[in-house]
Order: C-alpha cells, then sequence, then structure tokens
C-alpha cells in the first residue's frame, strides 16, 4: 500500500491528475473500514463504506486524509443531511483519529461566514436544513456496530405520463422559461404551444455586489418577453419587439420599449406560468444554496450575507407578479432543469421506454450542473452539487496559483483544490488550452494573448474582461479550433471527456442512479466534433454514453421549431423551453 500511495504523490508532483475514484479503488482492501450513515434532510438514510490504510509516514497521512476529507465534501455537497453517524472498530485508533478531526476540519461550530474550504459545504447544508425547520449538520462517532438499513420500497415510475401531461398543458397556456447562466439569461415565450418570444441577455453576477443587481434583470427578462408575447402582428408592433428582444440592448431601452408597449397596446395579458432554471441549490422552488461563483461577489462585498441572500428566496413571489391569480412560478437547479428537458423530449421520442430508469445530465458551460430525475419521475430534493465534488487529489503544482489564475485547479468559492468546477467547465477549458497549447502548439500559445482572450498581469495569467469579457469568445475559438481539426485543440475537449468519465465513476459511487447514459447540455456540446471528441476522452477510461442535448434530442413540437430555427439552436435555449414545461408541469 506505502509504493502505491508513494506512486500517487510522485504523480500529484508531476502536475498529474491522482482521480478520486482510482484511489478508493487501491485503498478498497485497506485495513480501516468505516462505515458512513448519512441521515437526509427529506428522511432516510444512506450508507457507505470508506476504506483506509493505516498510514504512518507524515505525506502519505496527510494524503490519506484529504482522500477522507474530500470523500465526505462530496457526499455532503451532493447529499446535505442533519447527521453523519460514522463506526469504527474499538480497535482501529487510526480512524478514531481521523473522525475526531473533522468537526474542526468542516468547521462545525464556526459561523458560516468565516467557514472556509470543507466548511464551505455545511453551508449550504445548514441553510437548506433551516429552511426545512432541522437542526444544523453534525457529526457523530460511534465505536457500536452500524443496525442495518430497512430494504428500499421499489419504485414505481409513470415518468413518461407525466412527462407528456407537462406538454398538453403547455399547448394550451402563455408561459415563460428563464434559463440564467454565469454569462447570460436566455428566456423564451411559449403561446399555443408556438414560441412567440426569444430573448439572450449578457451578464456577469460574479461581478455584482448586491443581490438586487442579481434580481433585477430576471424580474425585467420575465417582463419584457411578457409584453413581446402579447404584441400584434403589425409592421409597429413587430419594430417594437425587435427593439425589446435583440441581443445587446440597454437595460433602459428594454425597460421603456416596455413601457411603450403598455401605452400603445395595453397592459399586457398575465401568463400561465414561468420557469426558471437557476445556477445554485433549489429546494422546494426556493433558491437556499448561496455558495456558488455567481454571487461571489456580493458574498465578499456584504456585511450580512445571510440577509443578503434572503431576497433571492423571495424571486418566487417576485414573479408571481407577472402571473394570473392561480398561475404558477417553478424553479429548479439548472442541472435538474436540464435532466427535466430531456426527459421531456425522451418520452415523446421512440425511446420513451428509457425515461422510466431516470435521466442523468450536465450542463457544461461557466460551472458544471448536474441533474438528476429518478425512476419515479422527481427531482429527488437534494443539493447535487457536484460541480464542488473533488476529483483529482494530485496536480500539486497548479495549486500554487491563485483561483482566479488560469492555470489553477483552486475552486472559485472554497479555495479547495481539485473540484470540478475547473475540470468539466469553461475554467477547465482555459486551463487545459493553456498547458496543451504552450507543450505541443507554441504558435496557438502565443497568439491567445496576441488576439486578447489571455493577459498576464499581478504575477499570473488571466482571461481578459476589459475592455470586453473574452470568457465567452476564447470558448468558442477553442471550440472551433477543435471543429477544425486543430490536433492540440482536440486534445483539450478529449481531456474534459475523461474528467466526465471520472466524474460518472464519482457519481455511481455515491447516487447509484439506474440511468447509465449522461445527457449533455450547454456550449460544449454546440460544436459536434466537440462532443464526439468528449465521448472519445471518455471511452479511454469507461463504458459511459453520452446523449447530446441538442438537435437530436428534439421531439416535442416546440422543441422541434426551436431546432429548425435559423438563429437560436436547441443547445443555446434548450434548456428555457424545458423550463416552461416545468412551469407548465
Amino acid at each position: 500500500m506505502s509504493a502505491m500511495m508513494q506512486e500517487f504523490l510522485k504523480k500529484a508532483a508531476r502536475g498529474e491528475n491522482v482521480y478520486i475514484s482510482d484511489v478508493r479503488r487501491a485503498f478498497s482492501e485497506a485495513e480501516c473500514r468505516i462505515i458512513c450513515d448519512l441521515t437526509l434532510v427529506i428522511g432516510g438514510n444512506k450508507r457507505w463504506e470508506i476504506r483506509v490504510p493505516a498510514a504512518e509516514e507524515a505525506q502519505e497521512i496527510r494524503f490519506v486524509r484529504e482522500y477522507f476529507y474530500a470523500t465526505l465534501y462530496n457526499i455532503l455537497s451532493t447529499f446535505g443531511g442533519v447527521r453523519m453517524t460514522l463506526s469504527i472498530s474499538p480497535d482501529d485508533s487510526f480512524s478514531k483519529q481521523l473522525c475526531e478531526t473533522l468537526d474542526d476540519v468542516f468547521q462545525v461550530r464556526i459561523p458560516k461566514s468565516k467557514r472556509r474550504g470543507y466548511g464551505k459545504c455545511l453551508n449550504v447544508t445548514d441553510r437548506i436544513n433551516a429552511a426545512q425547520d432541522k437542526l444544523a449538520f453534525s457529526f457523530v462517532i460511534t465505536q457500536e456496530k452500524p443496525p442495518d438499513l430497512p430494504a428500499e420500497r421499489e419504485q414505481h415510475s409513470d415518468a413518461v405520463s407525466a412527462c407528456r401531461a407537462a406538454v398538453e398543458k403547455a399547448n394550451t397556456a402563455n408561459i415563460c422559461g428563464i434559463d440564467i447562466g454565469g454569462t447570460d439569461i436566455k428566456v423564451v415565450g411559449i403561446s399555443g404551444g408556438k414560441i412567440v418570444a426569444v430573448k439572450e441577455y449578457d451578464w456577469f453576477p460574479a461581478e455584482m455586489t448586491r443581490m438586487e443587481q442579481v434580481i433585477e434583470p430576471i424580474l425585467l427578462m420575465a417582463r419584457v418577453v411578457r409584453a413581446a408575447m402579447s404584441l400584434p402582428n403589425t409592421p409597429k408592433a413587430a419594430a417594437l419587439k425587435e427593439q425589446m428582444l435583440k441581443k445587446g440592448v440597454s437595460d433602459e431601452a428594454m425597460q421603456s420599449a416596455a413601457d411603450t408597449c403598455r401605452a400603445v397596446y395595453g397592459e399586457a395579458p398575465l401568463l400561465d406560468g414561468i420557469g426558471v432554471c437557476f445556477p445554485d441549490v433549489v429546494i422546494d422552488d426556493k433558491i437556499v444554496g448561496g455558495e456558488t461563483y455567481k454571487t461571489r461577489g456580493i458574498r465578499n462585498a456584504s456585511k450580512d450575507y445571510e440577509q443578503e441572500f434572503l431576497q433571492l428566496t423571495s424571486l418566487k413571489s417576485m414573479l408571481l407578479a407577472q402571473c394570473k391569480p392561480h398561475g404558477k412560478v417553478h424553479l429548479s437547479n439548472d442541472g435538474s432543469l436540464a435532466a427535466y428537458t430531456a426527459a421531456v423530449e425522451l418520452a415523446h421520442s421512440a425511446q420513451a421506454d428509457i425515461v422510466a430508469t431516470g435521466v442523468f445530465a450536465h450542463t457544461l458551460g461557466t460551472e458544471l450542473g448536474t441533474g438528476w430525475i429518478d425512476e419515479t419521475g422527481e427531482i429527488p430534493q437534494i443539493p447535487l452539487e457536484v460541480y464542488n465534488c473533488i476529483i483529482d487529489l494530485g496536480n500539486h503544482p497548479a495549486r500554487d496559483y491563485h483561483e482566479l489564475d488560469v492555470r489553477s485547479v483552486n475552486n472559485f468559492n472554497t479555495g479547495l483544490s481539485g473540484t470540478l468546477q475547473k475540470y468539466c467547465s469553461q475554467s477547465g477549458a482555459y486551463r487545459l488550452a493553456l498547458r496543451i497549447f504552450e507543450e505541443k502548439a507554441p504558435a496557438r500559445f502565443a497568439k491567445l494573448f496576441d488576439q486578447g482572450f489571455l493577459e498576464h498581469r499581478d504575477g499570473g495569467v488571466f482571461v481578459r474582461q476589459t475592455p470586453s469579457d473574452m470568457r465567452k469568445p476564447l470558448l468558442e475559438h477553442l471550440m472551433h479550433l477543435a471543429s477544425e481539426g486543430d490536433a492540440a485543440a482536440e486534445e483539450i475537449f478529449r481531456e474534459i471527456g475523461e474528467f466526465l468519465a471520472v466524474t460518472f465513476e464519482e457519481t455511481e459511487w455515491m447516487l447509484a442512479p439506474r440511468s447509465r447514459a449522461r445527457i449533455l447540455f450547454g456550449r460544449f456540446v454546440k460544436h459536434k466534433r466537440c462532443f464526439d471528441l468528449m465521448q472519445e476522452g471518455a471511452n479511454k477510461r469507461n463504458n459511459v454514453r453520452f446523449v447530446a442535448g441538442d438537435g437530436t434530442l428534439a421531439f416535442t413540437p416546440v422543441m422541434l421549431e426551436l431546432k429548425s430555427d435559423p438563429v437560436h439552436t436547441v443547445a443555446q435555449f434548450g434548456q428555457a423551453v424545458g423550463a416552461a414545461y416545468f412551469a407548465a408541469s
């Protein structure tokens, strides 16, 4: 075991990846056995066995601890929970000492505002628990044999019928779907089963310092699209509609156009429903996470972030002002809406039967979103913050860079190394491009700076954001190169595919979903070649099957209409359509 750990440590020192799932397999026969029971906030328990070797050398002890903490961190980021009970053998002093460090490492008794690193996941967990009138999270260590878990009840699914019913309701409703991302907000307005308004709005919430700056654009998008949906089919109205929906129009111009709509054509009819895809933990239509990159600026600027964040929990009631008295507003996490969107489309396809085993999806964009529709057809009410999960215990040199440096593997929010936020995301693509181009395509490497995508400043390497935000253009540039057959750029997306394969292994171990496929949404899927390269990279590691959440996953009438749109694609606006269906559900 010591020789194996030394090999892991050597790889990490060389800047290579040391995947957590590989370490778990290596430790599967280790002498120290810890049974981890998690009491869920929604009721019930989950159990895992964790094996670790009783290391003696200091560096190896640090490695074992990092693996153990990362494993628990991944579980808590995914499930949350009220209490974690760790059962160890009475004669296992190594495991006892290891478990006794958890309160300090996860900062259980420290205020939310002062938690760092591993403790950050408990901020989300405690907010969820408070929203459900449960106690704050705690660890319990016992040397008693854990009780047998009750047998899980057999689940019966009617997911196909539920998905089809949502589409039938949408065919006779005026609904709006809002997909909120880290660089833009995408909105669709659907009336009578037809798309009548589409809007894309660029923003950068991570730079905002007050919650009103996040909320106001979302409310504006709902108002603008509602107004646009109400306009008659005349040249004058069409010009006004174009003015509101055109990309890049200022907030003031959109508000002015909406005011003109009301003055000329009267108050727009209220909506039947609004569905919102929000990039944070959402439980029972309430945003309860608060630890994502999108709210980083507010966390840093606010004197009382908990009070500031509470404003966001009222987003549902604010949006209801755009709806009829019995209208509905439903919110869910962006990953969950990706899975829901896929489930609805598949339920209308010749492959409808596969929805019965559930749908597992990822969105690849600013960060990695994850969604799961289980075999009952429901969205499990758990955090599912898989983007925060640690998959890599290696690449030590990249830990030395500031988290905003393109070369860094450190999480923007927690500072922890090796999380999926820096692997299956645009940040991961930037980091890989820098490394691969410098090694294999020096001319391409130099052009990243010459063309204004990247800049050297403050001793680091950063994506240029002034005078223009180059995050999206840089990703588009890399995808275009890969699509054109640039060998170095192709390697970027193969490696991201490998990271997704490791993600599959980690989610399989924690969640054991019945569905074996992973449906991919987001900007990474816009170019088929990039999707194929990610599948190639994954195939080198395991047999996970990717399904592209693009035009090939369009089966409902509205999604087929979007597929035939010459400007707006399914990969870009599919989740907004899914959010609209979610409102109708």
